[in-house]
C-alpha cells in the first residue's frame, strides 16, 4: 500500500509540472516593427494595429488545446517606453492573455536569456514552444536555452519568422540553428505543430479556411493593419519544405506559390 501511494504522489508531481510554456516576441514576430531600420521602426513604435496576419488565430487555437498553459509575451523593448503599446497591441490583436514581460532590469543583451532562464526554474514545463524573428537575437537566445536544457527531458518547439535575410553588401538577419524552423506565415507552423502533436487537424483545417485564404489574396507589400507580407520584409532566405501538404488542402498551391513569388526563391 505505502508503494501504491508513493507512486501516485509521483505521478501526481510530475503532472503538477507537465505543463507547456509557450513564449512569443512581439516586434516583428507578431507586431510590425521593421526594427533594423531605425527611421521606419519609429513609424510603428506606437501603431498598436499593425500586426502579421494569422498570428492570433494561431495563438489561439493552440491556447485552446492546451492545458495548463503558460504565456509569455516576451520583448526586448524598454518596458518604460513600448509595455503601453505592447499591450494595447496585445488587446486590439485578440491574442491569447498571457503575460507581458518587456525590459527592465537587465541590458539588451541578457534580458530575454535571464527571463527565460527564470520562466524555465519556476514553471518547470514538459513542453516549450518558441516563436521569434531573425532580426535580432531570438534565434541565439532560444537555441541557448535548449542546450542548457538539453538534459531534463524538456520538449522544445522553435519557429523563427524570416524578416530579413542576406544581401549582396551586408548579411542581414540572425542564423538559424538546428531544429529551428523558419517561417513567413503562420501556415508552417500550424503544419508543424500538427506533426509534433501540438495542433489538431481540425484546427490546421481552421487555418487552412480562413487565414490561408486570406494570404493568399493578400498585398505583395503591405504596410499597415493586417498584413501577410509588409513592404520591409525580405524572405529570400527562407526554404520551402511542406510539399506533402499540397495534395491535402487544395489552397496549399496557391500559397505556395504567393510565398514562392513574394520571397523571390526558388520553388
Amino acid at each position: 500500500m505505502k508503494h501504491f501511494i508513493a507512486l501516485v504522489l509521483f505521478v501526481f508531481s510530475l503532472s503538477a509540472h507537465a505543463q507547456t510554456l509557450f513564449v512569443s516576441d512581439v516586434d516583428d514576430t507578431i507586431k510590425l516593427a521593421n526594427v533594423q531600420d531605425i527611421s521606419e521602426a519609429a513609424r510603428y513604435a506606437f501603431d498598436d494595429k499593425s500586426r502579421f496576419i494569422g498570428m492570433s488565430e494561431l495563438y489561439n487555437l493552440f491556447a485552446q488545446e492546451q492545458s495548463n498553459l503558460s504565456i509569455v509575451y516576451l520583448s526586448k523593448a524598454p518596458e518604460w517606453f513600448m509595455k503601453g503599446t505592447h499591450k494595447s497591441f496585445l488587446a486590439n490583436g485578440k491574442f491569447p492573455a498571457g503575460t507581458y514581460i518587456g525590459r527592465t532590469n537587465y541590458d539588451a543583451d541578457v534580458h530575454k536569456l535571464k527571463n527565460l532562464r527564470k520562466l524555465m526554474n519556476d514553471i518547470k514545463p514538459r513542453k516549450v514552444v518558441f516563436i521569434g524573428d531573425n532580426g535580432e537575437q531570438d534565434p541565439e537566445v532560444y537555441n541557448t536555452i535548449v542546450k542548457e536544457y538539453a538534459n531534463q527531458g524538456i520538449e522544445f518547439h522553435q519557429f523563427i519568422r524570416i524578416v530579413y535575410s542576406k544581401s549582396f553588401f551586408v548579411e542581414w538577419g540572425a542564423k538559424l540553428w538546428e531544429d529551428q524552423i523558419g517561417f513567413v506565415t503562420p501556415i508552417e507552423i500550424a503544419l508543424e505543430m500538427e506533426k509534433e502533436h501540438l495542433l489538431s487537424t481540425q484546427a490546421v483545417q481552421t487555418m487552412m479556411s480562413t487565414v490561408a485564404v486570406d494570404i493568399v489574396k493578400s498585398k505583395a507589400y503591405g504596410s499597415e493593419g493586417i498584413v501577410a507580407f509588409p513592404y520591409f520584409v525580405n524572405c529570400s532566405d527562407f526554404v520551402w519544405k511542406w510539399d506533402d501538404s499540397l495534395s491535402r488542402f487544395d489552397i496549399m498551391t496557391l500559397l505556395k506559390a504567393r510565398i514562392v513569388d513574394r520571397c523571390r526563391i526558388k520553388p
